[in-house]
Parts: structure tokens; sequence; C-alpha cells
């Protein structure tokens, strides 16, 4: 008996084996609709800046040559944005900031104004007529209390950097901390999200593992952002990982931008504290 089933189990192999399994399934994709993507991030002291681009489909040809910036940058926009008040118009000009690296297609002719509180309005009418608005105010600056430099007590030659801020219990806040070693023309060794919603105490600790080395260049930064922009940064890394992952669900990107124009992205200003030592004893 169990020959038998020893051996209609290797037939039912062999005819198996002796298969095509492989077939070609041809999926028909949705035409993808190119939209803008607007960022722009009003930092204290900088000029009024923006980049305004189109985004691409997943499949499309990016055709990274000479002409890639002329078809990605949209131009013959008029920008404006509102406070205090008053208007300031952004230039259709490149601009750009070395490190790190940013580059901007509108610039203005002022700088951005400090005061915590500012309410600042965005108006952008593409060359087509369609238009973007957006809506942000300025936080309050939140200083980096502390850095503490522990040196691992099993191999002393390995240290670890612990970041301390303190946090305002009485509202609800959101933070970003960006870590780089060596420049911040290196991609960043932790680039994280928080808020207080789970805080017990007002003393917010960011740490690292026990990986830097005396002679070591590390640097700091911490943005206190508002929540769209902890949305949008959120919902960009969830999309990177749903790219990368076939059985991820897609995830949209959650932008503080709208108007006729259907577009993407972020508009709000970036208050931060930046720190760089250098791992001494």
């Amino acid at each position: 008996m169990n020959t038998l089933k020893y051996f209609f189990a290797l037939s039912a192999l062999a005819f198996l084996a002796s298969c095509n399994l492989e077939k070609e399934v041809d999926i028909e994709l949705p035409v993808y609709e190119s939209q803008p993507v607007i960022e722009c991030y009003l930092e204290p002291g900088k000029p009024f800046r923006l980049l305004l681009s189109r985004s691409y489909g997943f499949f499309d040809p990016l055709g990274l040559d000479s002409t890639f910036l002329d078809k990605t940058l949209l131009s013959g926009a008029t920008v404006t944005i509102a406070y205090n008040g008053q208007v300031d118009t952004l230039y259709n000009q490149i601009s750009a900031e070395i490190a790190p690296l940013k580059l901007f297609n509108y610039t203005g002719l002022n700088l951005v104004p400090a005061t915590a509180g500012v309410e600042y309005t965005l108006n952008i009418v593409l060359a087509d007529g369609k238009t973007i608005t957006g809506q942000t105010a300025m936080l309050p600056f939140v200083p980096i209390d502390s850095i503490k430099v522990e040196w691992n007590p099993e191999r002393d030659t390995l240290a670890r950097v612990l970041t301390y801020l303190t946090d305002d219990m009485g509202q609800e806040n959101y933070y970003r901390r960006l870590l780089n070693y060596g420049s911040l023309d290196s991609v960043p060794d932790q680039d994280f999200l928080a808020n207080d919603r789970i805080a017990t105490t007002n003393l917010i600790a960011f740490g690292t593992g026990y990986e830097l080395m005396e002679g070591d260049t590390v640097i700091n930064t911490l943005f206190h952002i508002t929540k769209d922009y902890y949305d949008f940064v959120e919902s960009v890394q969830l999309a990177v990982f749903g790219n990368l992952n076939p059985f991820a669900q897609p995830s949209p990107i959650k932008s503080n931008v709208r108007g006729t124009a259907n577009p993407l992205g972020i508009f709000t200003c970036l208050v931060y504290d930046r720190d760089t030592r250098v791992i001494t004893r």
C-alpha cells in the first residue's frame, strides 16, 4: 500500500515537472497623470525659496541627461507668500544651498522672519492657470539642552551620544531628529520622527549605540515641526517602503498643499537647533 502511494506521488511530481508552469501575463496599468510637486521650507534668516517640479510615474523613464531639469522643473509660475500684512514674490530663478545640497527654482528677495506665531500663506498660479495654495505657521525654537558622551564600560574605545531636550508638555509637539557622522553631506545615520504624546516627563532623550570612536564628528539636528510636516515625512517614508516591498499596500502622500492643480508636497517652517561635536574623553 505504501509502495503504491509513493508511486502515485512520484508520478504526480513527474507530471508537474513536465508541465510549463511559467505563463506571461500582461497587466494593463492606468495612465499616470503627472502632478505638480511643492517643497517649500521657510527657514528663519534665509531667503524665501521654493522647489516646484512635476512628479513621475514609477515606470516612467527619467532620462537623466542635460534636459532632465528642464523637463522636471516647472517654470512660468507666479509664486507669492503672504505674512504680517505683506506679500513677497518668489522669482523664477535657480538657487542652491551647498551643505546639505538643496535646489530651488523660485527665490524671493527678503529673509524669513524668526518670530514664532507668524502665519504664512502660499499662493501659486501655474503657467496653465491652475492654482496651488498652502498655509503654515512659525513654531517656537526648541533648543538642544545638552549632549552627553558615554563610553562603553566593556569596550572603552567605543562611545555613544545621548541628546536631551526639554519638552513643553502643555501642548502637543512634534520633532524630527537627524544625526550625521562626519558632515551634513553624509547620509544621515539616524533620521526619525517623534512626538510627545506618550512622554511621561518633559525631558526627552535621543541616543545612539556604542559605535563612535575618539575623534569622530557627530552632528545633531533637532527640528521642531508642525503636525502637517510630521504626517508628510511619515507618509513619504511609508511610500518608499511600499515601493521596495511587493507585498505592501500603496501609501498615499499626505500633503498640506491643495488647489485646482491637484498638487503634492509640503509648505512648512523649519525651526531647528544644531550641534556639531567631536568625540573626546
